[in-house]
């Protein structure tokens, strides 16, 4: 099975339609619509039956069952079978988004954040935030700035399957350096970064390959 590396990107509002959200939840294996029942938000449900959507969409394309996902004590989902194929869901906003790899991938989604200085001091070194304090323009473009490296760390954590449990005060973004990653002093070899944009969203994706895919792939809910 010939694996590409993929981005796909949904617009969840189409599931405010009550019928389109009931098609697409009929659609679900049993372990996705058990997530989206234990969710209370009405707009994170879209977000998690988005992701889903995108998952059952790239699973159909290689063929492979949507049953054998489970998902791994750090809530990383995986195939249980051997298929080669690995995948990452996030999701903010109105958007949700999935990749697909034949290696290990971590993917972030994120609207522009307003960063307050407790919460800069909480996740960024000092040399991160110098970094991004000497080349933003304004306030508005320093919170892009912040936000484009909260999905690098978050991909980044993700990628591990660890989550919060890595922290993301020790994940050191080298960023005049080639984006050279360290954790907690120790420098993380053969983990590369690519990132898009979209309608005001950012996206990291953390994988072995120098650049991961050249576009993002949109789906059109219906």
């Amino acid at each position: 099975m010939k694996i590409f590396n993929e981005v796909l990107l949904i617009n969840t509002l189409f599931l405010q339609d009550t019928s389109s959200f009931d098609f697409w939840y009929q659609q679900m294996p049993q372990y996705r619509k058990d997530k989206i029942d234990k969710i209370k938000p009405v707009a994170s449900k879209r977000q998690s039956l988005g992701a889903g959507i995108l998952i059952k969409q790239g699973l159909d394309e290689y063929g492979v069952d949507g049953e054998h996902i489970l998902t791994g004590s750090n809530e990383k989902p995986y195939i249980e079978s051997a298929h080669g194929l690995e995948f990452n869901v996030s999701h903010s906003g109105d958007m949700a988004v999935c990749a697909f790899s034949d290696k290990c991938v971590g993917i972030d989604l994120e609207q522009t954040k307003v960063f307050n200085r407790n919460l800069i001091n909480f996740v960024y070194k000092p040399e991160e935030i110098k970094y991004i304090k000497y080349r933003s323009k304004n306030q508005n473009d320093e919170n892009c700035q912040y936000t484009k490296l909260w999905t690098i760390k978050e991909s980044i954590m993700k990628y591990y399957g660890k989550g919060l449990s890595m922290d993301p005060r020790k994940i050191f973004v080298d960023l005049e350096n080639g984006y050279r990653v360290f954790y907690d002093g120790e420098i993380l070899e053969d983990i590369f970064f690519t990132q898009y944009e979209y309608m005001g969203y950012h996206i990291a994706v953390c994988s072995e390959y120098e650049r991961f895919s050249d576009e993002i792939r949109i789906v059109k809910g219906e």
